[in-house]
């Protein structure tokens, strides 16, 4: 900062490579003035590479005759996709095709290779980026506008020239590299006068360097997070680096680990976040900060449908409510629309309208729709500048952003949407017009291609990128995942590019040795940051074992050995990396006991098949009553096809049903097969329980296909179910969901219902339970079994004379019955194989008596309140269970031990 403060005082202005070295230089200066007891100073003139040419232009249009029109980065992606029309049955993407030659032709700039299209190039895809680039350059010319990234060129023509004069000597600060289109400006900078330089190396005098081993990134990051806590506490740093080769990929579980251990309190959701300990530098998509999202999902709902995972999130983000009550009650219209039996995920504007009642919320939408309807603005083509006068009238009516009051990321975020919007609005600069549908899209494509870098908040931990931590110094620095697959960073060639320019000009990843030599300058740089360094790296991922990279060996010497984070916690003297899931163990497997209140009916069957699977499942249903984020996907789920194969066979088995198309046992059964009528019956039943579906799905063309072709593979299905009947003993259908009352199991009233009781001719009686997917009888045994409501049936339905329990597998290719009954050839098929399941394992009373034994189990556990997290069959319960946000045991190792290869 010495070097810095005088190169100020010589009247030099600091140019810094990133605009965050920018701003750490500048409050680097504020510290060192206000030290010196001074509390007002003339502004440093410190400026970003980026902000410098801005303003070196900004001159040049002031004095040149006709300069060019410099186009931003929008628009000149408007007009690369622009000149690629001619291949654009070549290319799948055109957006990311244009952002892909955008970024080909900036490196021909930056190299200053623009000459070497004007030989033809090998290879078909550069041959046609090298058509594209000589069609924009002629529009541009046409026009008289210029690329931005000639823009160093075109001043430095401008410089020597003599047009634009510069009296004002550089300070380079924190340039890792120069490239060429940079060096030509800088030396005709000193060609004309100026004098240009920058700070040599600067290293630290005796500082401390060491690496460390971890065992994976989780004890990487914790190890990292817990040495920069001792730093600030122990040692009284105020500025520590953590520096990451590829911070995008881990920086979620940072957040986590380092919010755990830096700021604990904040884990409390009663309090407030508090002063932050860390912060990233990494930059967001503008489309990723939650008030941009909000306000891009509303403008992409009018114009076509959105995930309903998406509509969930955009009416509870409050960000279109005016009062927070609003949420609640916008909390129940997304329950009630997840129940709606949607057959598609994805949901229109016009179909949420049509599915909700009155509301604050729905009458915001109804005037949304109303502005889009008036002079049909949603397919007439308009200006950029009047989509997005539309944009903000749209926004307003829906009353974006909402009650929110905006903390200083969100309303940061705000003030960078505002200057998206004026850059799409310059779109215009070239005439074309636009629907509104292709404006909201090419707006979300912007907004996600648009970095948003909040303002630091100056935390003293800064989490950043190995490149970001140019011109910056630091108390300490901790470089993580120094191993050789993310350091030196590998990357690709150019694809639009000939590799033999590439190489020529030593563009970056054009080869290792070329990544290598920049890697081994970044990693001399950091070291020289701080007095204090740290390279540590995972001993192994997820791919496999890991080796350190071989550029820390530089710094630290050829002979350095590596420590263990364990050794490093025991210097530290912190706590063991296990400490916290030993105790979360230990918080899971307690539980005290509440007693249900026996007067009270609990509920169905599933309560007791919840209690087998796991106590807390039952107690988070039924005590807390927690529910299931229900999903829709496209077509039927299993629980509504389920659903519909019960409705169908219920009416198919109804006294009430119509002749000729009702059959109430065996003998109707026998009259239609016989008649060849069975097809006829089907159809009649299966049309009646697809009607109202049907009739909700006649606008989509798909969605009415869909629908016809799960009817005739249900038709073939129940017509294989019918024909299996027929082969019965004689039978009468003597109940079809039929209520079970006064049923008890012990002192737990509970409320059943039975698909179907079969009355056969010697009065015995057979419980039958309709499903569509896998059974087995294994699922009744045990003390805690899988499926307990056919023997609850049995043995407290209050059904007499059963004989038998048999689950009806309606499953195509696997078509019959499964169960037991006491006399299977007499009371169910005569033809059964001597060696079938149903003949090996009749029902008996020993079965009964098991049955009631582990039911009375399982009811007791419940009724005095058994609540512990104990999955029944470890991993695999857990991946079924509907509730996985409210149990924690996914933290524990309870659940991550192998399954059972049986039960793959």
């Amino acid at each position: 900062m010495e070097k810095v403060s005088h190169a100020l005082r010589d009247g030099s202005r600091v140019v810094a490579a990133s605009a965050r070295a920018a701003r750490f230089l500048r409050q680097a200066y504020a510290e060192q003035q206000r030290a010196s007891g001074l509390e007002m100073w003339a502004s440093p003139r410190i400026s970003d590479w980026e902000s410098w040419i801005t303003e070196l232009w900004q001159e040049l249009t002031f004095v040149a005759p006709e300069p060019p029109l410099l186009l931003g980065p929008i628009q000149e992606r408007f007009l690369w996709k622009q000149v690629q029309r001619e291949d654009a049955g070549l290319v799948v993407s055109p957006d990311g095709m244009a952002s892909l030659a955008q970024d080909a032709y900036a490196l021909l700039s930056a190299y200053r290779k623009h000459d070497a299209r004007r030989f033809p190039w090998d290879g078909p895809d550069a041959e046609r980026f090298r058509k594209w680039a000589a069609d924009f350059d002629d529009l541009c010319r046409s026009r008289n506008w210029a690329s931005r990234s000639k823009a160093e060129e075109l001043l430095a023509d401008a410089v020597r020239s003599g047009v634009l004069r510069v009296s004002e000597n550089l300070f380079l600060v924190g340039f890792d590299r120069l490239t060429p289109k940079q060096e030509r400006l800088i030396a005709v900078l000193r060609e004309t006068g100026s004098r240009v330089e920058s700070p040599g190396p600067g290293p630290y005098q005796d500082c401390t360097g060491r690496q460390v081993a971890a065992d994976d990134l989780r004890d990487e990051l914790l190890a990292c997070a817990q040495w920069c806590r001792h730093q600030l506490e122990k040692k009284g740093a105020k500025r520590i680096g953590v520096i990451a080769p590829d911070l995008h990929s881990i920086r979620a579980e940072a957040d986590r680990v380092f919010r755990a251990v830096l700021m604990p309190e904040s884990l409390d959701i009663t309090k407030g976040a508090g002063t932050p300990a860390y912060e990233f530098s990494l930059g967001l998509p503008l489309a990723d900060v939650p008030v941009i999202r909000a306000a891009l999902l509303m403008l992409r709902w009018t114009t076509r449908p959105l995930q309903l995972e998406e509509v969930t999130w955009l009416t509870l983000s409050g960000f279109f409510c005016k009062h927070p009550a609003e949420v609640g009650k916008l909390a129940w219209v997304d329950l009630g629309l997840r129940r709606s039996g949607l057959l598609s995920p994805e949901i229109s504007l016009d179909g949420f309208l049509k599915k909700t009642g009155p509301g604050a919320f729905r009458t915001r939408l109804l005037r949304i729709q109303r502005m889009l309807e008036k002079d049909d603005a949603r397919k007439t083509p308009l200006t950029y500048a009047g989509h997005c006068e539309m944009a903000e009238a749209l926004l307003r009516a829906a009353r974006w952003p909402g009650f929110h009051h905006l903390d200083s990321v969100q309303y940061q975020a705000r003030t960078r949407w505002q200057k998206l919007l004026d850059e799409m609005a310059l779109l215009d600069f070239s005439g074309h017009r636009a629907v509104f549908k292709d404006f909201v899209q090419a707006l979300e494509l912007h907004a996600s291609n648009t970095l948003f870098t909040p303002e630091s908040r100056h935390a003293p931990v800064q989490i950043m990128g190995a490149f970001e931590s140019s011109g910056q110094a630091f108390d300490a620095v901790w470089f993580l995942g120094a191993d050789d697959s993310q350091w030196p960073v590998a990357g690709r060639p150019h694809p639009l590019l000939p590799l033999r320019e590439q190489l020529q000009a030593q563009m970056p990843h054009c080869c290792a040795a070329v990544d290598t030599a920049l890697a081994l300058s970044v990693t001399q740089r950091i070291a020289n940051s701080a007095p204090e360094f740290v390279f540590s790296y995972a001993r192994s991922n997820k791919e496999g074992a890991l080796r350190p990279s071989s550029l820390p060996a530089y710094v630290l010497g050829i002979n350095h050995t590596p420590i263990s984070t364990h050794a490093l916690r025991a210097e530290l003297q912190m706590g063991s990396a296990t400490a916290s899931r030993q105790e979360l163990e230990m918080w899971i497997q307690s539980s005290e006991a509440v007693p249900w209140p026996r007067e009270r009916v609990a509920g169905g069957a599933g309560i007791l098949k919840e209690q087998a699977a796991c106590p807390f499942q039952a107690f988070a249903t039924r005590r807390l009553g927690a529910l299931p984020l229900d999903r829709a996907a496209w077509g039927l789920n299993a629980m509504q096809r389920g659903n519909l194969v019960h409705a169908i066979l219920e009416d198919l088995w109804s006294p009430e049903t119509p002749e000729p198309f009702r059959m109430t046992g065996w003998n109707d059964l026998q009259r239609l097969h016989g008649a060849g009528r069975l097809d006829e019956v089907l159809r009649y039943h299966i049309n009646a329980a697809f009607s109202e579906l049907m009739t909700e799905s006649a606008a989509d063309p798909w969605m009415t296909a869909y629908l016809v072709s799960e009817q005739d593979r249900m038709q073939r299905s129940l017509k294989e179910w019918l024909e299996c009947e027929a082969r019965r003993q004689p039978f009468t259908v003597e109940c079809r969901e039929e209520r079970l009352r006064d049923v008890c199991v012990g002192g737990l009233k509970l409320n059943l219902r039975a698909d179907r009781i079969d009355l056969l001719p010697d009065d015995n009686r057979l419980l039958i339970d309709y499903k569509t997917g896998d059974v087995s009888t294994a699922d009744w045994k045990g003390e805690r079994m899988n499926e307990p409501q056919l023997p609850l049936y049995a043995v407290y339905g209050n059904v007499e004379n059963v004989s038998g329990l048999l689950f009806a597998r309606i499953r195509a290719g696997r078509i019959g019955f499964v169960g037991h009954v006491a006399d299977p050839q007499q009371q169910l098929q005569s033809d059964l194989d001597a060696k079938s399941a149903l003949m090996q394992q009749p029902y008996n009373s020993s079965m009964k008596q098991n049955w009631q034994q582990s039911l009375l189990g399982l009811a007791e556990e419940f009724l005095r309140g058994e609540a512990s997290v104990d999955p029944k069959q470890g991993a695999k319960t857990c991946r079924y269970c509907p509730l996985p946000g409210l149990c924690r045991v996914a933290e524990t190792q309870t659940t991550t031990q192998p399954e059972d290869p049986q039960d793959e």
